[in-house]
C-alpha cells in the first residue's frame, strides 16, 4: 500500500470540549476501524459475516495495490469515525479473491445470509468483479485519453454516538483538502440508494448523484468537482 502523508490535526466539534484528532491509519488500526464499521453498519452484508470478516477486509485495503489516505479520528483516544479515500485497485475483487475459503465457510455457517436480497446482491456483485473481463474488439479509431481517475470515498463510517458532532464532515473535509493537494479534479463515492440520511449528508458537501448512460434507474453513484 502506498499513502499519502498527513500531519495529526487536531480540531474541534460541533460539541464543546470534544477535541478531534485525525491522523493517518496503518494496518495495526484495522481492529479498532472493524468496531466503528461494525456500529456504523449492523446491517451491511460485511457487517453480518463477522467481525472477522470486517477486519479482513479493511485489512487488505491497507496491504492491497492501493494509493489511498486511510484517516482516523479519534475523541478521548478512542477512535469514533474514519475515512478510507484514494485510488483504489480491487478493493472487493482483492479481498474476495484473497479470502475465498475463509468466506465460503463463512456463508456455509451462516446459510440464512443467502436469503437475505442485499447480502446476496453483494456477493453476486463481488463474484462478477471476479471474472476476468472480456475480450473487446479494438476500435476502428484512435480513442481519446482516458479521463484521470478521480479520488476515491471507498468508506467513510462514525460510531452512531458520534452522529452530529461533526466528525463525518471534518473527515470528508480533510480528504477532500488532500484530494485538492494532490492535483485531483473529482472525487467519487457509492452509497446506497435507499440511505437518505447518508445521501443527504453528502448533497449538503456539494456531492451530486450520477446517472450513467446504462442505467435506468439511480443506483448511488455521487461524484463531486475540485475547482482549482
Amino acid at each position: 500500500m502506498q499513502t499519502y502523508d498527513t500531519q495529526a490535526t487536531t480540531l474541534t466539534t460541533s460539541s464543546p470540549g470534544n477535541e478531534v484528532l485525525l491522523r493517518n491509519l496503518d494496518e495495526s488500526d484495522a481492529k479498532a476501524v472493524t468496531a466503528v464499521h461494525m456500529e456504523a453498519f449492523p446491517d451491511s452484508a460485511l457487517t453480518k459475516l463477522g467481525a472477522e470478516a470486517v477486519r479482513r477486509y479493511y485489512e487488505w485495503q491497507f496491504v492491497g495495490p492501493h494509493d489511498m489516505v486511510p484517516l482516523g479520528a479519534y475523541i478521548g483516544g478512542e477512535m469514533q469515525g474514519f475515512c478510507f479515500g484514494g485510488i483504489f485497485r480491487g478493493a472487493l475483487s482483492g479481498f474476495l479473491n484473497k479470502n475465498r475459503s475463509y468466506l465460503a465457510l463463512s456463508v456455509l455457517k451462516k446459510p440464512w445470509l443467502l436469503t437475505n436480497p442485499i447480502f446476496r446482491d453483494h456477493l453476486l456483485a463481488g463474484v462478477r468483479n471476479l471474472k476476468p473481463a472480456a475480450a473487446k474488439t479494438p476500435p476502428a479509431e484512435t480513442p481519446s485519453a482516458p479521463e484521470p481517475r478521480p479520488f476515491g470515498i471507498l468508506s467513510i463510517a462514525v460510531n452512531p454516538t458520534c452522529q452530529g458532532s461533526g466528525v463525518g464532515k471534518l473527515l470528508m473535509r480533510e480528504s477532500e483538502a488532500i484530494a485538492r493537494q494532490r492535483g485531483f479534479q473529482k472525487m467519487r463515492l457509492t452509497v446506497s440508494a435507499d440511505n437518505q440520511q447518508a445521501i443527504s449528508f453528502y448533497e449538503r458537501g456539494g456531492w451530486k448523484k450520477v446517472l450513467r448512460e446504462d442505467e435506468v434507474t439511480w443506483q448511488g453513484r455521487m461524484e463531486k468537482a475540485l475547482e482549482g
